[in-house]
């Protein structure tokens, strides 16, 4: 029976999440539809508890279900209206057809991927919660929910002086409840759905951009960080955050990229404009940056502080947008036609921040002011916490230092995150100095890293209890998923991705010069024998590339492009 309402939430989450990329008009490579809609199906669910709770409804097994259910139909509800035209490939049609192709040595990674993935979901599944702050907090709270059929029930009637894990997010609370009465006594298995879904989706964005070699071996150093790989099988905030947030820079980026971005990995479709859904005046996709906004409002809502970091993303959609308008022709005449025009931007400026800060304030209302300020019996002052004294600034500077210091490098930033920032590091400086420039998107995750680390040091100064080495060691779980990002467009590594492919395509001949076209497939121009440069395949220099393949060594048109090459070295 488990298993059975098990799959049920399994659809009821696809569901919910594919209903939300449809209202949003979004449009996804097949890999990205499932565990971004899974993804959005589990924030879904850990809100339905929870409203359930505050309009005091009993939170029992059939109401809980019934409301997956109802919320998951009536996210669906344009899509069910499009079926009297359509018919069922509604929902078939965003998948259309699934092309992926495994390469030999891809298998070892899978092997250790799914041995680390077994782990950790097994875990998940067979050993209860044991962290102190799900037990004085989340874990404790929905064990009693589930008794006494109410989140505001008699263990908030003990002695809570010693901890202040009773105030946090009901987004733990809600998805332990809803395991709890699926028949898993120790809920946590939502977790493991978090953990594959994202490492499906950070290795497949990986490997559109780089040779699959690299993209494993990107996603081993990911995983493998210690401290990060024990939170996929320990219940608290910060794992999940980690997703939702770094999934919100995702299609922010994708939002404010402008035109001629189709390769983006996951090729996304939002708002309206030219054919690849953005619009032509280089300001970006509302629709996209809208949907950028509700999963960072997710990363709110789970922990707060997220909505600083949200606040700090606003000057790049301020900027592109600025940028699109000045080189979009937005001067109509001269005189006032240039004041209404300044108007009209300034306008649209207005109405895409608010869009895209209004899921955060509202993720911060719900559980922080309107559950915990009125529906708890108890209440949390936080303004009895704030620094008295922020005139003095050395505080501040020695936060700083102690974050470089302590948790990024040394012995504990080792036994912490392995030697991923270390790598990072050498190849960001080695970019600086042999390259001297950096792209647009590997400028724009190095300013996320850089925001992140800016404000975990302001929030430490300012607010005490937002100590180093528990709550901003967890903060840094943000920055993480970051450098990956980075090192996937990282100028070094996307070179030695290209000669690889050039190298494996011309079986070891000598590689003259490789290009990239859409969706990370490589192009490369080989040395044949006679030492006249030719094309390695005939579709490398094809216009488009904007659809098919899934990776950098492993798209249609590049089978067909190795395939052409062996074929003409042979002849020669």
């Amino acid at each position: 029976m488990p298993m059975l309402i098990f799959l049920f939430l399994l659809f009821c989450y696809w569901f919910s999440g594919f209903g939300i990329l449809t209202l949003f008009r979004i449009r996804l490579r097949p890999a990205y539809m499932v565990t971004v809609g899974l993804l959005l199906g589990v924030a879904v669910a850990s809100f339905v508890p929870f409203l359930l709770q505050l309009l005091y409804i009993v939170i029992t097994g059939p109401t809980v279900f019934g409301a997956l259910l109802a919320v998951a139909l009536l996210l669906n509800i344009p899509s069910f209206l499009r079926m009297r035209d359509s018919g069922f490939s509604v929902f078939t049609r965003p998948f259309g057809r699934v092309r992926f192709r495994v390469r030999p040595y891809e298998v070892p990674y899978w092997l250790v991927i799914g041995f680390m993935v077994f782990v950790s979901v097994w875990r998940c599944y067979y050993l209860p919660p044991t962290s102190r702050d799900a037990l004085s907090g989340p874990e404790t709270i929905a064990e009693y929910t589930v008794r006494e059929q109410t989140m505001i029930n008699s263990f908030f009637g003990l002695d809570l002086w010693s901890t202040n894990n009773q105030f946090k997010s009901p987004f733990l609370i809600s998805l332990q409840v809803i395991y709890k009465l699926a028949g898993f006594p120790y809920g946590q298995v939502w977790l493991s759905v978090v953990f594959l879904c994202f490492t499906v989706l950070l290795y497949h964005f990986l490997r559109e951009r780089l040779h699959p070699v690299l993209a494993g071996l990107l996603l081993l150093l990911f995983m493998m960080t210690p401290e990060i790989y024990a939170y996929t099988f320990m219940i608290l905030y910060d794992y999940s955050n980690m997703v939702f947030f770094c999934l919100g820079l995702y299609f922010l980026w994708m939002g404010v990229s402008g035109p001629g971005r189709a390769g983006l990995p996951g090729r996304a479709v939002g708002g309206v404009g030219g054919s690849d859904g953005l619009p032509r005046d280089g300001s970006g996709s509302p629709a996209m940056v809208s949907f950028a906004g509700l999963l960072l409002g997710i990363a709110t809502y789970i922990r707060s502080e997220t909505l600083v970091l949200v606040v700090l993303f606003l000057p790049v959609i301020f900027w592109v947008q600025w940028r699109g308008a000045a080189g979009g022709g937005g001067k109509v005449s001269e005189g006032d036609g240039v004041k209404v025009s300044g108007g009209v931007v300034l306008r649209k400026m207005a109405v895409t921040g608010l869009f895209f800060l209004l899921p955060s304030l509202v993720g911060y209302y719900l559980p922080v002011q309107l559950y915990i300020g009125h529906y708890l019996p108890v209440h949390y002052d936080l303004g009895g916490l704030v620094n008295n004294h922020l005139s003095d600034l050395h505080p501040l500077l020695q936060r700083y230092g102690d974050i470089v210091n302590h948790l990024l490098f040394g012995t504990f930033a080792i036994h912490l995150w392995g030697y991923l920032f270390y790598i990072t590091c050498a190849l960001f400086v080695a970019e600086l100095v042999f390259v001297r420039r950096f792209s647009r998107e590997a400028r724009f995750w190095l300013y996320a890293i850089a925001v992140v680390y800016l404000a975990l040091g302001v929030m430490g100064f300012v607010l005490p209890m937002f100590n180093l080495t528990e709550t901003t060691k967890r903060a840094l779980f943000k920055i993480m998923p970051l450098l990956v990002f980075y090192l996937a467009n990282n100028e070094l590594l996307l070179r030695l991705s290209r000669w690889i492919a050039g190298w494996e395509v011309s079986g070891g001949e000598k590689v003259a010069a490789a290009g990239v076209v859409g969706n990370g497939a490589v192009a490369p121009k080989v040395v044949p024998a006679t030492g006249r440069p030719g094309a390695a395949g005939a579709g490398g220099k094809k216009k488009g590339g904007s659809g098919g393949g899934s990776g950098s060594g492993g798209g249609a048109e590049q089978s067909r492009g190795s395939a052409s090459a062996r074929k003409k070295n042979r002849k020669q």
